[in-house]
Formats: structure tokens, sequence, C-alpha cells
């Protein structure tokens, strides 16, 4: 039975329409999300092949590019590509363009023959007197073996320096610095000079001279100038750095292209064929040249960046180059998916080649969006319908309800007069009053019914023709305070009875406003009405008129149940009662208040409301007065 009720119209309705709703928008989402899924694998392929077709186009340019490198090594070629150091080993030693920060062995240079500043040295540390050993070192600076003159300089600048004569020094160490490719007890001469002369500026406490002399002292280490090996480079740097007073900052590429040599020259028993090889993380390309000579090409991280990314040009691509142990050489570590690997093995190239999407899908992308875009209008479009539509039947089935509480309502009302007439009219047609004085009594209950009957139905059909619009008002001037103590004596009259008194409280100077009289007086007995129907303690109403420039205020107030908020928004509309009304059985017919507004808007004014429940409510009328604005 109940369900047979619920699908009764207008609830069958929106039975329908939720379950039409319901159906389309769960279908509207199964086909988005096997449009996405067919679209995720179809993009999915395509950029498989793409990386696949990538991977075998960066190949083949890396493999050109080894093969040029190796071509032009065989060829002896100097300074071949940036970032790549030719090394040569033959009997004449080692020999790298663009140079090494260090090496495995330190220069062969020329020194001066042995003995040649035995007598002189013995001299210098055994006699007081320097003037004879400076004298000795003088003449051998004139020696036509340039090992001898730079010998020289290098102690009479150290004899100078003790004798703190540091302009002698320092011209000294000059001499020495002019003095090329000679050797002083195993380190370059210009090596000592930098050196010697940083030295005597520190003790001088020639701070700047320091600075300027540490800084070219920095600059010659990372540049290659002399091939030392790696302890005197890291020992020589270290002494730059504290008179520089900051760490060196060495080229990170030069570091891994001496370490990569380091390694080949403590593995050159193992290079028997060309070959090549991917060492921390620099390259090293080897080429015999014969039985006791071969080159090598070793280029640092620089240069793998930009072989790959020379291979991966244009592609929107990200890569990675690992060594044959798997160890990351150049690049961050590749995802864990979606990426494509050629190994070393099958490629012939020295490292595991990853390649993998960049993160940005483009096109799929966009179309993705775009897609996503339909389905979130098409269901913001069919939410947006379905909101309205069950507003709008939600309306109606609140119409419904209420019509059906106003024609119950109407019902009541019209019952209890016409059971009163008819009761009265059968006892006065059959004479059963005992006296004429009940008679008499009939006759003023039936004069109150039948004006209670007619104040109903002509509610009734004014409320219909305010609500069709068809409503005619007669406007003319009104003294309020005259035309509202007439209105109140009216209506003290019905209420007395009931022991109901209503106060007025109005200002002693005429008020005058434009109005039509009945329908105004509609609209204050409603609000009267009212008052007194839900005050059932408090039997005091009050009326009070107030003028505030070119307005009037009246206001009906009492001490009654009063109205809570959530229905404060709600008690204008037609049809419409309050909860506490229908609990206490309190009679009327939902439709005083919805006249009161229609008729207080047609006079250009508004009604405002002020209640809290258990201290009664204040209804205001607040009118335009006569010479206002209209």
């Amino acid at each position: 039975m109940r369900l047979r009720e619920w699908f009764r119209p207008p609830r069958h309705v929106l039975t329908i329409f939720l379950s039409v709703a319901l159906l389309s928008g769960g279908a509207l989402g199964w086909l988005g999300w096997l449009l996405l899924e067919q679209d995720n694998a179809v993009e999915s392929q395509r950029r498989r092949e793409q990386l696949d077709e990538g991977a075998d186009r960066a190949v083949a340019v890396m493999q050109r590019e080894l093969a040029r490198l190796a071509a032009r090594l065989g060829a002896q070629g100097v300074g071949i590509v940036d970032d790549v150091s030719v090394v040569s080993l033959s009997a004449k030693g080692i020999a790298a363009q663009p140079p090494l920060l260090y090496y495995p062995e330190a220069a062969d240079l020329p020194e001066a023959p042995v003995g040649t500043f035995t007598e002189a040295e013995r001299m210098e540390f055994t006699v007081s007197d320097p003037a004879p050993v400076i004298g000795i070192y003088e003449k051998l600076t004139a020696s036509p073996d340039a090992a001898v003159p730079a010998g020289s300089w290098t102690r009479l600048a150290r004899i100078y320096r003790k004798q703190r004569d540091a302009g002698k020094a320092e011209r000294a160490y000059d001499r020495l610095a002019q003095i090329p490719d000679v050797a002083v007890e195993g380190l370059p001469a210009s090596l000592i000079a930098r050196e010697g002369r940083a030295n005597l500026f520190s003790e001088s406490r020639r701070t700047s001279d320091l600075q300027r002399e540490a800084a070219a002292f920095q600059e010659d280490l990372q540049a290659g100038r002399w091939q030392l090996t790696k302890q005197q480079y890291e020992f020589y740097s270290s002494e730059a750095a504290n008179w520089l007073g900051k760490a060196s900052a060495a080229d990170r590429d030069a570091l891994a292209r001496a370490e990569a040599f380091l390694w080949l020259w403590n593995n050159r028993p193992v290079w028997v064929e060309d070959s090549q090889r991917t060492v921390a993380s620099a390259l090293v390309l080897v080429r015999h040249a014969g039985k006791q000579e071969w080159h090598a090409a070793v280029a640092g991280p620089r240069y793998l960046d930009w072989l790959c990314r020379q291979a991966v040009r244009s592609m929107g691509v990200r890569w990675t180059l690992a060594d044959l142990e798997g160890r990351t050489i150049l690049g961050g570590d590749p995802p864990a998916r979606d990426d494509v690997v050629r190994m070393a093995a099958a490629t012939g190239l020295p490292w595991t080649l990853h390649v993998f999407p960049s993160g940005g899908a483009g096109g799929s992308t966009s179309r993705r969006r775009l897609l996503l875009w339909v389905f979130a209008v098409l269901a913001a479009v069919l939410s947006a319908g379905t909101y309205f539509i069950l507003r709008a039947i939600s309306r109606e089935l609140r119409v419904a309800r209420l019509q059906s509480d106003f024609v119950a309502a109407v019902s009541h009302e019209f019952r209890s007069p016409l059971s009163s007439l008819s009761q009265i009219s059968e006892m006065l047609a059959r004479d059963r009053f005992p006296s004429e004085e009940h008679r008499r009594r009939s006759y003023g209950v039936l004069e109150r019914e039948t004006e209670r009957l007619r104040r109903l139905v002509e509610g009734l059909l004014d409320f219909g023709r305010f609500e069709a619009g068809a409503a005619l008002y007669r406007f003319e001037a009104i003294e309020a305070n005259a035309f509202l103590r007439e209105l109140v004596a009216e209506f003290q009259a019905r209420v007395a009875q009931e022991g109901f008194v209503v106060e007025l409280s109005a200002p002693s100077r005429p008020l005058q406003l434009r109005a039509d009289r009945e329908a105004l007086s509609r609209a204050i007995w409603n609000l009267l009405d009212n008052a007194v129907k839900y005050s059932p303690e408090c039997r005091t109403v009050w009326v009070d008129v107030a003028c505030e420039g070119e307005r009037i205020s009246i206001v009906v107030r009492d001490r009654g149940l009063g109205i809570p908020l959530h229905e404060q928004r709600e008690i204008f509309e037609r049809f419409v009662r309050g909860t506490e009304s229908k609990t206490r059985r309190i009679k009327g017919t939902g439709i005083g208040l919805a006249m009161v507004r229609h008729i207080v808007a047609a006079h250009g004014g508004e009604i405002r409301l002020a209640s809290e429940p258990g201290h009664g409510s204040q209804f205001t009328m607040v009118l335009h007065a006569l010479g206002g604005d209209s």
C-alpha cells in the first residue's frame, strides 16, 4: 500500500526522474571511465613506440659521434672536441692537450748536474757571513745551462728571505719565473717561483699582493700548467686555498678527466686492443699507435652531457647513462617503469642508455584535459538540471501539502460558524427558545457568526484577487491617527468578550498618508487578529504609531508565543502556518500574513518582523507619509 501511494502523482514523477537521473549519471561516468582508459592505453602504446624510436636514434647518434672521436684520435688530433683531453703516451713521456689537473708521474724536466751547488750549500749553512755564498750563486746564474741559473736563483731567494731582504728575494723569484722547462729539486722552476713569492708576501704581511699571487697560483694549478702528481696538486691547491681564505673550487669535469686517466694508467696492461670504457663519470677511449705508443681521449661529464643532448635533441625525452656495473654515470635515476633500455652489450657503447618520458604528455594531456572538460560540463549540466527539477518538484509537493492544510483549515473555519447558524436556525424555526431573552441573544450570535463568515469569505476572495494580481486599490488621503483609533475601537469591541485589550499609542500631531482605506484596514486587522490568537496568556496587544522623516511606522506587538527564527523566513508565504499553531490547534488559514505582505507592497512600503519564542512578536508596517516619495 505504501509503495502504491509513493507512485501516486506527484511523487511518481519524482521517483521516475530520480531513477532516470541516476541511470544517466552512472552511464555518463562509466562511459567517461572507458574513454579515459582507452585513451591511456593508446597514449601508453604511442609513447612506448616514440621512446623506442628515440632510443634507437640516440644510440645511432652516439655510435657515430664516438666513431668520429676515435677516427680523429687516430689522426692524433689535438683539441678535437671541447672538454675532451687527448693524452699521448710514448717513450718521450706523457703529453695531454688540454692539460690534466694531475698525472700519474711528475714531468721529467732537466735539472742542474749533481754536485753543482754542494760547496756553496756547505758554506751557506756553516759560514756566518753570507756574502761569499751570494757571490758564488751570482756567478752560477750566468751559466749557459738553464737548470743551473734556476737552482742559483732559488738558493739566492732563500738567503735573501733569511736576511729579511724582501726586495732582493722578490727579484730573485722573478728571475726564476722567467726560466722555462727546468726543474729544481724535482719541481718546475716556475711553480717554485709562484710558491716562493706567495710565502714572501705572507711573511711580509703584504695582504693584497698575497691575494693576487695566490689567485694566480690557484689559476695556474687549475689550468694544468705543471705536470704534477695527484699528491703534489692537492698539496699546492690546499696552500693556495689557505692563502685565499677559501676552499679551492676545482672544475669537476677536469677532476673527472684526471681521475679517469689515473685509472687508465694503473690498468694499462689490460689495454691490448683499441677499446672504450666509462670510468666513474668520464669516458676513456684508447687507440694504439704502435707497440710502445698509444693515444687516449678522456672525456668528462660535460662531453657526455653534450653527447646525450645531441642524441635526444627535439625528442621531448629524458635520459640516464649507467656503467657496466649498473651505476648511474649521468642523468637522474630512471623511473621504475615507462623507460626504454639499450644495453651496452647490444649497442657496443661503453654504457647502458635509459630513455624515459620527460614528464609532459603533450597532445595526450591536452586531449585528456579536453575530454575531462567535456564530461565535467555534461556532469555539471546534468547536476544543475537535476537540482532545479528536484527543487521544482519539492516546491510542488510543499505547495500541495500547504494547500491540503489550507483546505482543512478553511473547512474547520467554516464548520464552526455554520454549526452555530444551523443550530440557532433550527431552534428558531421550531420555536424552542424558552424565553424572549434567549431569542434576542440568539439573534446576536447569528449576527456575529454571519459577520465572521462574511469576513472569512471576503478574505478568501481578496486573497484570490491579490494572488492573481487583479486587486484594485483606491488610494486616498487618510489621517493615520483617526483611522487607527476607529479601527482599534472596532477590533476592541469584537475581542472584548474574550478579555483582550488593545492599547493605541500615537503622536498628538496629525499624520497623513495615502492609502486604500479598506485594504489597509484588512492588513492591520489581520495583524491584530494574529496577535490575539497567539497570545493565550497575555491579554494585551499594543499598537504604536511613529513618524520618522517621510515614513510612518505602524507597530503591532504582543507578548504571545513568538515565532522561531527558522520559521520567520517563510511566515509571509501563502498557506504557511507556524509549528506552534498546529500543535496548539489554533484556528487560521495561513493567508493572513501573505495578504499583509501583498497590501504593504502595493502601498510601496515594507513589513518587518522581530520575534523571539516565548517573548512575543512585533510586526512593523513602514509606509510613505503623504507628500513623501511614492
